[in-house]
């Protein structure tokens, strides 16, 4: 028979191969070789020692080939689990206000938290994330407002946040497993993870659809599987498996490695236990007692498991949990672990490979849980019709997938490197300002998100992709911040009018910004507090300007008026000191004014320096200082101070000769 599937385990401790075939639906086990490493060649699934472990692959193949009578040219493998990399990302979303949450934002939540996780994985590991593949990734819980909720969608909410799982495996791992198949003249045929192949062998595809947890105990390591809706959802691994039960023994009976290993074995199925300590003393311990030692390992390496199953599947216990790998038959590891998850012993069960359902053994083997994995492996190969990688071409480029699951868009997209706010646009800052009291609210864009087609069709990143897609992205576009200008919210109390005060232009309403006049061209910042005084009468005017109207001589086009003069636009308004009416004074004050008429300029310091001011009958008032100085009042530069003599002044104050005056900007 040529055309038998050749399965290979690369193990830490040892190296399987298996030959079988599928015939009427059932995988039918041909040939089996298991050899262990002779010297460490292998660490933790991981290969160090390439020429090593290419010897004793190669041995394997030449043995498998002395049987079947031809050359071995394809062989199965698989990643181990325990290589696998994760990597937990909280991520959260705030929204402008009360918002009934869409699967879009579930989607840019999932998306930014595998970004993050990235990031992790990329700070712990010191190299870019994209020398990894993402295997796998699966949101453990949802929140809406900080209260946990299984599917949001549809729920309101101001803030959404997600716990999401990513796995990655390392290329170079795959790359060192392909190093050793190419020294024995090997093409790799189909590539999977050891977890997945573990699964495939053990959870028929009717019972995929139930959140079950494998455990697969082996000596460094315990390796741990999530499944659920039909797929591998999340991988972990604990650093503490049988390795740790040895050495207890190891430290108990002053024995060595190799010994204690015989003894742990032997518990199973011996009532008496004879060994040699390092002394060169024989002893005899009963079975009950050796499992009496290695009762609080057992205790300690069951809540370690059971504490990264919950973590894993959100806090929660899985239906049913499997066990295989050799450390599964450890004594009383069944009982602890049913406890710790609050399970009954019954859905928490060791598997073995005589257990796999529709499998022939056409050879003598051991049928012990630990061969769990290498039967997968081959069975695996056998039933998948998919490639182990995907290619697809993104935006021009060629991508490289590692084919584990439904392969979809947004793993794509996550491969390639693309930011989840490349994929949905980040909606533009909302501006938040008070104007008279109000709260006003002026929402940023919402922006666009990205376009995606696949094949030259509109899609989404839910779609499914398939050997040699095109895929081609639109990047999203932010949203704009939100803006504007007071003069757009003047009108939100009075239509503006002009004045004109002593021959200058006053506007109102009068605008106040953080408690400073601004004008209405002014930019409005996040947080300002805008005042808007709205004034109708002469008096509420002169308030404003901090005048006593009773001191002053005041004259609306020509006329003079009181307090309670409505104000009109295009109003002139002369503002002047009143003079007091005296007796026999008339002459006096002619001559006064014929003096000043007489005076040729007005002279004053402003800023320390003179300034000679022509003569003009109605006099200066502060205001007309800026047609003499250089002093820039089209961009402001903060609070503008205007200081008579000492005293803080209004722009309408009258200036008289020798006045000191001081102008300048306040940060």
């Amino acid at each position: 028979m040529s055309d038998l599937i050749f399965g290979l385990d690369i193990g830490t401790r040892t190296v399987i191969g298996t030959l079988g075939y599928i015939k009427e639906k059932k995988w039918h086990v041909k040939h089996h070789i298991c050899m262990e490493h002779e010297e460490r060649a292998m660490l933790d699934g991981q290969v160090h020692d390439i020429e090593k472990v290419a010897n004793i692959v190669r041995c394997i193949k030449e043995k498998l080939e002395e049987e079947v009578g031809y050359a071995l040219k394809e062989v199965n493998i698989a990643a181990a689990g325990r290589v696998l990399n994760t990597q937990m990302a909280y991520v959260t979303k705030s929204f402008d206000e009360v918002h009934e949450i869409g699967p879009l934002d579930m989607q840019n939540l999932q998306v930014e938290g595998i970004d993050l996780a990235k990031e992790m994985l990329e700070r712990e590991r010191k190299i870019k994330a994209t020398e990894y593949f993402c295997v796998g990734h699966t949101v453990i819980n949802y929140f809406v407002d900080d209260y946990v909720i299984s599917n949001p969608e549809g729920h309101k909410g101001e803030v959404l946040s997600a716990k999401i799982l990513a796995t990655f495996l390392p290329k170079s791992v795959v790359d060192s497993l392909y190093a050793v198949t190419n020294r024995v003249d090997l093409h790799v045929s189909h590539l999977t993870l050891e977890p997945i192949a573990a699964i495939n062998a053990v959870i028929p595809e009717n019972l995929r659809l139930l959140n079950l947890a494998l455990v697969d105990i082996g000596a460094g390591t315990s390796d741990i599987a999530i499944t659920r809706e039909g797929s591998v959802v999340a991988y972990g691994m604990i650093p503490m498996a049988g390795d740790e039960v040895t050495e207890a023994i190891v430290h108990k009976y002053l024995v060595d490695f190799n010994t204690a290993e015989k003894m742990k074995q032997a518990m199973n199925y011996q009532e008496i236990i004879t060994y040699e300590d390092i002394i060169g003393f024989k002893n005899e311990i009963s079975s009950a007692e050796l499992k009496a030692c290695i009762e609080p390992i057992m205790g300690q390496l069951a809540k370690q498991i059971g504490k990264k199953i919950l973590e894993l599947n959100g806090k929660k216990s899985t239906n049913a949990v499997f066990c295989i790998g050799g450390g599964s038959q450890m004594p009383g590891l069944i009982e602890n672990l049913s406890s710790e998850l609050k399970l009954p012993e019954a859905r928490v069960a060791v598997r073995l490979a005589d257990q796999i359902p529709d499998v022939v053994y056409e050879c003598e083997m051991t049928k012990g849980p630990e061969m769990i994995t290498p039967l997968g492996i081959a069975m695996t190969a056998a039933k998948s019709m998919q490639q182990q990688f995907l290619n697809v071409n993104f935006n021009g480029e060629k991508i490289t997938l590692m084919n584990t699951k439904k392969m979809t868009i947004l793993d794509v997209l996550m491969h390639a490197g693309i930011a989840h706010t490349e994929i949905f646009p980040t909606k533009g800052r909302t501006l938040m300002f008070k104007c008279n009291g109000e709260r006003i609210r002026i929402k940023g864009g919402s922006g666009e998100a990205a376009v995606i087609f696949l094949n030259d069709q509109i899609a989404s990143l839910e779609d499914a992709i398939s050997e040699g897609d095109r895929i081609h992205m639109i990047f999203a576009k932010p949203g704009v911040d939100g803006t504007g200008y007071v003069k757009d919210y003047i009108h939100l109390l009075k239509e503006p009018i002009t004045l004109y005060v002593n021959g200058e232009p006053i506007y109102l309403p009068m605008i106040l910004v953080n408690g400073d006049m601004r004008s209405q061209e002014e930019i409005i910042q996040d947080g300002d507090e805008i005042e808007v005084k709205t004034i109708h009468t002469l008096l509420e005017l002169c308030q404003l300007l901090q005048m006593k109207i009773e001191e002053k001589l005041i004259v609306v086009n020509g006329n003079e008026v009181n307090g309670e003069y409505l104000l009109q636009p295009f109003d002139h308004i002369d503002i002047s000191n009143k003079v007091e009416e005296q007796k026999n004074n008339h002459m006096e004050l002619l001559e006064q004014l014929l003096q000043q008429q007489n005076d040729s300029a007005i002279r004053l310091y402003v800023n320390g320096e003179l300034i000679e001011l022509p003569y003009k009958e109605a006099g200066y008032v502060f205001v007309n200082i800026f047609d003499y100085i250089d002093f820039d009042l089209s961009q402001p530069k903060g609070t503008i101070q205007l200081i008579l003599n000492g005293m803080k002044a209004a722009v309408t104050d009258p200036i008289k000769e020798n006045d000191k005056i001081e102008i300048y900007w306040k940060k």
